[in-house]
């Protein structure tokens, strides 16, 4: 990859719906070269997906991030049975003092305590829960992975 490839991805990370021949007319290349390369991109593992934001709030939807000690047993089996829930949106294995975290949406505090109490706790294993709620999303900087990329391998 080079520096007009990390210039694709940051015109796509402002706008995924942005069009290739604005991406061209932006980085001074042909729209065939936008198209050749966000193809190698994607078969290349580093495009994963296209996707929209959207406000929980605006839907009537609370956010929390749970992170979940596991002991005795497998983490993914644990990872398993979360899954299953529909209210679970993302899950990350982690080190540290928790094995998981879950990014969970639920309608008010008193669901997400239930959905704690009622299933979380009673899967095997799990020792320890602790609760997030996420007030608000402050996007610093989307793109400080590609800076650092760029400038570790300089």
């Amino acid at each position: 990859m080079d520096s007009k490839d990390f210039e694709i991805l940051k015109c796509l990370r402002s706008d995924s719906r942005v069009s290739m021949g604005a991406i061209a007319e932006k980085l001074e290349i042909s729209k065939a070269t936008v198209s050749r390369r966000l193809s190698r991109m994607e078969k290349d593992g580093v495009i994963t997906g296209y996707s929209v934001g959207v406000n929980p709030s605006k839907l009537g939807l609370m956010r929390a991030m749970l992170s979940i000690e596991v002991i005795g047993s497998s983490v993914h089996t644990v990872i398993n049975e979360i899954k299953e829930f529909p209210e679970v949106s993302t899950i990350y294995k982690s080190f540290g003092d928790h094995n998981i975290v879950v990014e969970l949406f639920t309608s008010s505090v008193d669901s997400l305590y239930d959905l704690i109490q009622e299933r979380f706790l009673s899967i095997s294993n799990i020792y320890n829960v602790e609760v997030d709620i996420l007030v608000d999303r402050l996007d610093v900087d989307p793109n400080s992975d590609i800076k650092i990329h760029l400038r570790d391998n300089r």
